[in-house]
């Protein structure tokens, strides 16, 4: 007789569930974010601008994963004050302090500053905490963290450039051992600007980049295997979301704080709005899977030679789906034609509710990074 099948406890469910829902989020980033600007494949980059993959819904399991890297931060700009430095990590309002640049089309939220480190009493530096598992932190204290882990670097080193700081502070924890690292870096303006340039190409572009790599099974691809959300998009044939952004009527504006705008209504787009899509969406032709054959400016459509040989024509009089993860907090959109959302908790709702609920996440959560 086989055995019967050990029961997650109700316990550890209530947990995560609960978890789940005390992290409310608006998930897309209004651009993009500092964090991720070291990355090295330019087209993830543009997806995650673009809002074209489906919005990763954050279970119980990573909420806590993500409430542990800010309990770290804490520790760490405490461990800081413990020793006799004068850290600042707020600014006047009592928020973080935010960096754009790319008129806001870049953006993220510096941990904080520092001054009275041991080896440089008098300078002030931008410092950046982080936590990681025992394989990155070895490999961080071996080879310092511009090799060891160049997102991380990256993030540090356009902080230090747009605050107009000449020094940085790294400081990672092991969450294995505990153990502490810690290193000053030498801003590298010249990288920093480089680097925000490729992301005015990147928000500039009406169209994808090329592909880091051709084939994921190759096995110079793992990270397009394994790591990638937008694996489906770029390699598996499947649609993007419809939103505003990756409509062929909507552009980034370079002008104000991460604008856009609609030529097809000839409007300024709120995020609610963009978020929402309109029934004239019609897709960019670079993120359908498939071949343009015709398209009349006049009715407004688009026909397409989809990869797997059907004939698909992309026109107005869309309808769109609006789905509201409640536990979450995620909103996002679908058309008639695609699958139900695969998570039960998923709940529809109408164009109205939508906007309001959109709209709400805005102002409640604030600018994601």
């Amino acid at each position: 007789m086989a055995p019967l099948p050990k029961l997650e406890s109700e316990t550890t469910l209530a947990i995560y569930n609960a978890y789940a829902k005390s992290r409310g989020q608006a998930w897309d980033s209004i651009g993009i974010s500092i964090s991720i600007l070291g990355e090295e494949c330019e087209r993830a980059l543009w997806y995650a601008l673009r809002w074209a993959s489906k919005p990763e819904v954050i279970d119980g399991l990573k909420a806590i994963t993500f409430e542990t890297g800010d309990i770290e931060e804490t520790r760490l700009l405490n461990a800081l004050r413990m020793i006799g430095c004068e850290v600042d990590d707020v600014d006047a309002r009592g928020k973080q302090y935010r960096a754009s640049a790319v008129a806001g089309h870049v953006r993220g939220k510096m941990d904080g500053k520092v001054i009275g480190l041991p080896e440089a009493p008098k300078k002030w530096h931008v410092v950046e905490c982080k936590s990681m598992k025992d394989e990155y932190w070895q490999k961080v204290k071996k080879l310092g963290v511009r090799e060891g882990y160049f997102a991380h670097w990256v993030q540090l080193n356009t902080y230090c450039h747009l605050f107009g700081f000449e020094r940085g502070l790294y400081i990672c924890r092991n969450k294995n051992t505990g153990e502490v690292y810690s290193e000053r870096i030498e801003t590298d303006h010249v990288e920093a600007i480089r680097l925000l340039t490729r992301a005015e190409r990147i928000v500039k572009s009406a169209n994808p980049p090329p592909k880091l790599h051709e084939d994921p099974e190759k096995k110079m691809a793992w990270k397009c295997r394994s790591m990638c959300n937008h694996k489906g998009l770029c390699h598996d044939g499947e649609f993007a979301r419809v939103s505003c952004r990756t409509c062929l009527h909507a552009t980034p504006e370079m002008f104000g704080d991460a604008a856009w705008s609609c030529s097809r209504w000839n409007k300024p787009l709120s995020l609610a709005e963009q978020k929402a899509g309109c029934p004239a969406h019609l897709f960019l032709p670079t993120v359908v899977p498939g071949e343009l054959v015709d398209a009349n400016d006049e009715e407004e459509w688009v026909l397409y030679t989809l990869y797997d040989g059907r004939e698909w024509r992309d026109g107005a009089k869309r309808t769109i789906r609006y789905w509201h993860h409640p536990e979450s907090g995620c909103v996002f959109t679908t058309t008639a034609d695609d699958p139900d959302p695969a998570d039960p908790l998923c709940v529809e709702l109408d164009a109205n509710e939508f906007a309001e609920l959109a709209a709400f996440y805005e102002q409640t959560n604030g600018d994601n990074e």
